[in-house]
């Protein structure tokens, strides 16, 4: 979730973004031009870091349809680092997620012949295209939430489809014809960094999931030293990922069920996203709860098994080559549409058990 997971940011995107979003809107009038042949385009994407590399698939299908348009990214601080993964991309700028003044200037000076804006919830985004002066503007309209108004075309934000193809749905809505899914752009040869843990049957394990209520997308310690257990007695190595913010956590968990153990260490905060997803392309399977780690790695070309319980695999599920997601056997489940709607009684992954994990690396000959 990164810098949108605040709640004071939320807060104020909800109590203050309903009506500065009215008064922008009222401020756009007589705009909404669809150039025939786009110049520049920009794209503007607050989220998190699995939102922008889900969100690749526009820029990809934009580049094929207009090989020569200048396509401009514009990313908070929070998912800056995953851009160089990005591919078609001409230009990026960074802001902090309060820096509303910086990002609207940077637009404006642009003036951008069409702005895709893939905000799914926050107001934020439709505020800032309604003062970015873009020849036309294009976001979701999201049930219940009042975040349309000014945008010059809306596009309807389905809780029916894969999150993906909500976001190419930004751009089909002005050229119908548009095609195609994520992708990354992999390091072009191998990084220096990465090449030390390069293993013939390296697993990689992500158990850390972020932003509000993560415990609720955890899967509990005792079942991934348990899978850890049965991928080092069939061989393999273990990899533990996870941010610099995730080291403590990773390193407490070996001390805790793998003491001195060889062929299973952490790369918390050791490498970069890039030199990550070289190395996840390599990798012999990786298995994660649903955040950004498992697009990542499914993006990458990995065999990749994601963990779901809050979140919904069929708008959140990994893309890629061999992918699977597992839900548990019980409980409440697949109910996130926004990111925010847990029931009282929810549950953490306890459910899913280990056995569904094995039995899928099994049928990928995995193990």
């Amino acid at each position: 979730m990164g810098e949108r997971g605040n709640r004071l940011y939320r807060g104020m995107d909800k109590w203050l973004g309903i009506p500065l979003t009215a008064l922008s809107a009222s401020l756009r009038l007589g705009r909404g031009k669809i150039p025939h042949t786009p110049r520049r385009i920009g794209l503007l994407c607050l989220g998190a870091i699995g939102d922008l590399l889900l969100f690749s698939g526009l820029p990809l299908a934009l580049r094929q349809r207009w090989p020569e348009v200048r396509l401009e990214l514009l990313v908070t601080r929070g998912n800056a680092a995953a851009v160089p993964l990005v591919p078609a991309i001409d230009d990026v700028a960074a802001f902090a997620l309060r820096d509303i003044p910086g990002m609207i200037a940077h637009l404006r000076q642009k003036r951008y012949d069409v702005l895709f804006d893939s905000s799914q919830w926050a107001r934020l985004g439709t505020h800032i295209c309604n003062f970015s002066g873009a020849g036309c503007t294009v976001g979701f309209t999201t049930h219940g939430q009042y975040r349309s108004l000014g945008y010059d075309v809306k596009v309807r934000h389905s809780n029916e489809r894969h999150e993906a193809a909500n976001f190419l749905a930004l751009g089909q809505a002005l050229w119908p014809e548009l095609q195609g899914g994520p992708a990354v752009r992999l390091p072009a040869s191998p990084p220096q960094d990465a090449l030390p843990f390069v293993r013939e049957r390296a697993v990689f394990l992500h158990m850390w999931p972020s932003g509000v209520k993560s415990w609720l997308r955890q899967w509990p310690a005792e079942h991934w030293a348990s899978l850890a257990r049965h991928l080092l007695d069939r061989g393999c190595t273990v990899f533990l990922t996870g941010s610099p913010a995730d080291a403590a956590g990773n390193t407490a968990f070996l001390q805790r069920w793998f003491p001195g153990t060889a062929g299973i260490q952490s790369l918390a905060g050791c490498l970069g996203l890039p030199s990550l997803a070289w190395l996840l392309a390599q990798a012999h399977a990786v298995v994660s709860v649903n955040t950004g780690i498992m697009h990542l790695a499914a993006l990458a070309g990995a065999p990749t098994i994601g963990l779901h319980g809050p979140t919904n695999p069929l708008r959140w599920g990994p893309v890629g080559r061999q992918t699977a997601s597992l839900l548990p056997r019980e409980g409440k489940m697949a109910y996130l549409n926004l990111g925010f709607e847990y029931p009282p009684d929810a549950c953490d992954l306890q459910y899913l058990p280990v056995q569904d994990v094995l039995d899928t690396l099994a049928d990928w000959g995995r193990i």
